[in-house]
């Protein structure tokens, strides 16, 4: 009998593809610095497919290769902090101030002005200053939407120039390794705790009172500097927290290339209550004389990054559309990508181009600087890129799964659209949450003007009634707050049927609503999910919030294993 591969095989499934040149496009193969360890990858293509039944090698997050490393820990008490093992130190890492806590100080307690020397302060304690990051050349990235997506893909570009990249992002979805990466694969486990340790107890022996520790966010970003040093990288692609004025990953004092996606409202309690207030920002991470890549629209916003690129005497480029980088002939091809590269790839294409052109002599210095050149090398990175949880169609079972993290209005946008381009069949159902103070209604307006749901689940991000394992706890919200916030999502769901049916007349909403529930959990969900459609080929898309997603991958990795050979999900 063959094992039945777990959901999460599917979600973090690898492959490479390879293309020849094609017509208008720039063979650059024979231009790789050879003087550069070539680190080969495979990661998981961001255009939509469908995961076949068998003979595809797989990566899980628990045998992630490692890749070569220099002792690390030279502190007396090495061979115990040997010991400790990773869900210990994840269980260490949750007891500190989660970002959400960390936000609700910086407005109750007006820190936010003291953000930046207090991550100083805190990687002073951890041993390194800002002169030894000096050593880290980096890629800094801000913006509303899309920025993970665009650090992914820079960093898949990069890798396939043989560079070695370390990436850094959040949130994660099933581990806590993935927002530390090395190579585009999350950090091992046995790697993260080496590391974990030696930093933890500097910070913890010379606390000066018992909260007197970096919050969680700030404690990955000071570990990812000493990892990333010690691991050797090439470059660092960094990826913003929230903000970008503020955000303790602009403590770096010298990035030389900066990207900023597209904006929107959000945070709008820390950021500002406008989109200039907001670009102000996320334009905080501006260095002197760096070179700025944008793939802002709006006027407004593009008028404040360019007075703050001034005052930094940066060069600012508004990047071409994706299309342009395609002639007549290359269309097919580009409509093949995904929403995600289509909307995000530009940025990055130039974001790795700068950098090698800056750190590799001789790399696109023949380009015209912000044009729309693809390389063999950048279409195979692209094409292979692995960003889960965006826009991404899996096949599990009878279930096709559409899983999207969009939690803004403008990426709420894309990816309703993006569900009724790809959703073929009915049912169709709808599994929802958001976390924050993001309004849900407006969220759950926008999908259901672009989609008619047969069922509607609104669950918190906890996939069983089992405890969740250390990377996916919540220590900020109990699950009976959870389930408050649930039962909201429900009412706003029930008042905007209500309001579709007064102006329309539509008697299905009134079905509708009544379709829609709140469940405890996501199994309990996905259970009613089989109760009512039992053998019938599915339609779910999961958005609202990448922990959900996380929570989603847990519960269908738990429900395959209940599952024998040749079973249907019924």
């Amino acid at each position: 009998m063959l094992q039945r591969k777990m959901f999460e095989e599917y979600v973090f499934q690898t492959h490479d593809k390879k293309f020849t040149s094609t017509p208008g496009m720039d063979s650059d193969k024979n231009n790789k610095n050879n003087n550069n360890n070539n680190v080969k990858t495979t990661t998981n293509s961001l255009i939509t497919t469908k995961v076949p039944s068998n003979g595809v090698k797989l990566l899980t997050l628990n045998n992630l290769p490692a890749v070569g490393h220099k002792n690390y820990s030279e502190e007396p008490q090495k061979q115990q902090e040997a010991s400790l093992d990773y869900e210990e130190a994840v269980k260490a890492l949750n007891l500190l101030q989660s970002n959400a806590e960390a936000l609700r100080s910086s407005l109750h307690q007006r820190r936010r002005l003291n953000s930046l020397q207090e991550t100083e302060k805190y990687l002073l304690r951890s041993g390194l200053t800002l002169d030894d990051l000096k050593a880290l050349s980096i890629i800094h990235v801000s913006g509303t939407k899309g920025k993970g997506s665009t650090c992914a893909l820079t960093d898949s570009i990069l890798r396939h120039y043989g560079v070695k990249t370390g990436f850094y992002s959040s949130p994660h979805l099933v581990s806590l390794t993935e927002r530390i990466r090395l190579n585009g694969q999350p950090i091992s486990k046995q790697k993260f705790t080496q590391y974990f340790w030696p930093v933890y107890n500097r910070l913890k022996a010379q606390q000066e009172n018992e909260t007197d520790m970096p919050a969680y966010f700030k404690f990955l970003t000071i570990l990812c500097f000493h990892i990333y040093l010690a691991e050797k990288v090439d470059v660092v692609i960094l990826e913003v927290g929230i903000g970008g004025e503020l955000d303790c990953t602009n403590i770096v004092p010298h990035s030389k290339t900066v990207g900023i996606t597209s904006l929107g409202l959000e945070h709008t309690n820390l950021l500002g209550n406008t989109l200039k207030e907001i670009a102000w920002q996320k334009a905080g991470i501006i260095k002197p004389n760096c070179q700025v890549y944008t793939s802002v629209k709006q006027p407004e916003c593009l008028e404040v990054i360019k007075a703050r690129a001034e005052e930094k005497n940066a060069c600012l480029h508004i990047v071409p559309e994706f299309g342009e980088y395609f002639g007549e002939k290359n269309q097919k091809l580009r409509e093949s990508f995904s929403n995600i590269i289509c909307l995000n790839g530009s940025l990055a294409l130039q974001l790795a181009y700068d950098w090698l052109r800056q750190n590799r002599n001789g790399f696109f210095k023949h380009y015209g600087v912000n044009r729309p050149h693809l390389s063999d090398l950048a279409l195979e990175g692209l094409v292979n890129c692995v960003w889960p949880g965006r826009c991404q169609v899996v096949k599990f079972y009878n279930f096709n799964m559409h899983l999207d993290g969009a939690h803004t209005v403008e990426s709420m946008q894309v990816c309703g659209n993006w569900f009724a381009q790809v959703s073929r069949r009915r049912p169709k159902i709808l599994i929802f949450n958001t976390t924050g103070d993001r309004d849900s209604k407006n969220l759950l307006r926008i999908l259901r003007n672009y989609t008619h749901f047969d069922m509607v689940c609104f669950v918190p991000n906890i996939a069983t009634s089992a405890q969740n394992t250390q990377d996916t706890k919540s220590v900020l919200h109990s699950h009976v707050e959870q389930l408050k916030r649930a039962q909201m999502h429900l009412r706003n769901w029930q008042e905007l049927c209500e309001e579709i049916q007064r102006s329309s007349g539509e008697e299905m909403e009134a079905k509708l609503k009544q379709q829609a529930k709140t469940y405890t959990t996501v199994m309990s969900c996905f259970q009613s999910i089989r109760e009512n459609y039992p053998r019938q080929e599915l339609d779910v898309l999961v958005t609202g919030s990448i922990h959900l997603i996380g929570a989603v991958i847990l519960t269908l990795n738990e429900l395959g294993r209940e599952l024998s050979e040749g079973e249907e999900l019924s």
